[in-house]
């Protein structure tokens, strides 16, 4: 007798699994919490870093101490030429020569203290900026693609440079001021210094987002100061038309200029004017041009965030 047939198995029931539940977006962090965040990080490794405080206050005292180095006990005085008739023609020439001499001789030192204030601000400004994006390219551009904006990064490097130079140029002009016994306006001395080297620091700040390396744009900001100083015409005036073509690009020349009109109303400024060869412009065309440099700086900087380099060549 046949034997029914035993109906196979069942298969076990697959049990249902879930769909892996999705992970939450991560929001970005609004432009403002990355500024915050990216300026507070830059003041925390500034203070962490005992050679960057040291630099910096070792170059914020000495610079201004070589400046009075020269007038120690003040600018030089120039006593009024005798008008009296009863000198000669002879003692009158004389008199006249010498005056001319002692006047031309402050009138240069007058000058030349005030570029090398302008001169030893670049200095200061061309460390501020030089190194501040060339030298973390690499951790920035991983930071864009985590969502960083290049604007709140480039805003934060700037407030941290710009708040260097405040510091550097209020006490050059207060230590000058007092300590040299310059005259003229304080403020307006104040303000003339801060525009120079704001101006120098941020076209630094931009070749430091546009070169390959930090010690790159280091030395290309240290070439861009030394070049202030011949083509100011604070020293020798260019030809012309070399020299109107030239002088919008210096920022040394517009620190100077304005610093000198801050003078205007003293004698000094008329012996400046009879030595120096290249003419003077207004404290309010100055400061114009130096906001320009700034801006150009800041505008040259965003583009040289915005592009993408990974490589350091």
């Amino acid at each position: 007798m046949a034997q029914p047939k035993s109906k196979p198995p069942k298969a076990p029931a697959k049990a249902k699994t879930k769909a892996p539940a999705k992970a939450p977006a991560i929001r970005r962090p609004d432009a403002v919490t990355q500024f915050v965040f990216v300026l507070l990080r830059r003041i925390v490794i500034f203070f962490k870093v005992p050679s960057q405080c040291w630099l910096q206050l070792a170059l914020i005292l000495a610079f201004p101490l070589l400046v009075v180095l020269f007038v120690w006990n003040g600018l030089p005085q120039t006593q009024n030429m005798s008008m009296t008739s009863g000198n000669d023609m002879l003692t009158q020439l004389k008199e006249a020569a010498g005056y001319t001499e002692e006047a031309a001789r402050i009138g240069g030192l007058v000058s030349g203290l005030v570029m090398i204030q302008v001169v030893l601000l670049g200095l200061m400004g061309s460390n501020n900026g030089a190194r501040e994006v060339a030298g973390e390219r690499l951790l920035f551009e991983k930071e864009k693609l985590a969502g960083l904006r290049p604007g709140s990064y480039l805003l934060a490097k700037s407030t941290f440079v710009f708040t260097l130079a405040f510091v550097q140029s209020v006490w050059m002009t207060i230590f000058v001021y007092f300590v040299g016994q310059f005259p003229g306006d304080l403020l307006s001395q104040f303000v003339s210094l801060f525009l120079t080297n704001a101006a120098i620091s941020s076209v630094c700040l931009a070749i430091s987002c546009w070169a390959p390396t930090a010690e790159q744009a280091s030395m290309i900001s240290i070439y861009l100061v030394g070049f202030q100083l011949p083509l100011s015409g604070a020293v020798l005036a260019l030809p012309e038309p070399l020299g109107s073509m030239v002088r919008p690009f210096i920022a040394s020349y517009w620190g100077w200029s304005s610093y000198l009109q801050t003078i205007q109303d003293t004698r000094f400024y008329d012996m400046v004017k009879a030595v120096a060869q290249t003419p003077l412009s207004s404290s309010s065309l100055c400061w114009w041009m130096l906001l320009g440099h700034i801006a150009v700086g800041q505008i040259f900087a965003w583009l040289g965030c915005v592009r993408s380099r990974w490589s350091d060549g």
